[in-house]
């Protein structure tokens, strides 16, 4: 009896269907600037890095793993692998931090590598310390679409 009822006729397309679907190789589609980027993830907990590093191979990025600092140098260092971005647990074994973890990577590439820290702490220290450091920080939980926007921003 009032207002206005409008009909339009679209024909279906498939596009979108096609662009979550993962293809034949498992990285999903589109990547988001993100395919074949280099990075290196230290993780102590390994079921959180397996996790992280499947989600990140599946966006298409190239993924080195470390449980510690010693593992991230070893990483580079025995390896041709320049990373494009460096994601970091704050708390690792054996009381090592994240933010020295950044710190030491950076100094032995001789750059700053663009780094994320990932953390459950939620102080204005360490927010100050990775303000100073040009560290982005991430509270957990991370979401993946976060963490993805972030990381296609950080390369971008």
């Amino acid at each position: 009896d009032k207002g206005t009822l409008f009909r339009i006729k679209v024909k279906r397309s498939d596009m979108d269907a096609v662009a979550l679907v993962p293809n034949s190789t498992g990285i999903e589609q589109p990547v988001y600037g993100l395919f074949n980027a280099k990075v290196l993830l230290v993780e102590n907990d390994l079921t959180v890095q397996e996790a992280t590093r499947a989600l990140l191979q599946r966006w298409g990025c190239n993924v080195r793993t470390a449980a510690s600092l010693g593992d991230a140098i070893m990483a580079l260092t025995n390896t041709n692998f320049d990373p494009d971005i460096l994601i970091a647990d704050q708390h690792l074994n054996r009381s090592t931090l994240g933010t020295d973890t950044i710190a030491q990577t950076r100094q032995l590439l001789g750059r700053v590598v663009p780094s994320i820290l990932v953390t459950a702490d939620a102080n204005a220290e360490l927010a100050m310390i990775a303000q100073t450091n040009r560290i982005e920080l991430m509270h957990k939980p991370v979401r993946p679409a976060e963490l993805r926007a972030l990381m296609a921003h950080m390369l971008g």
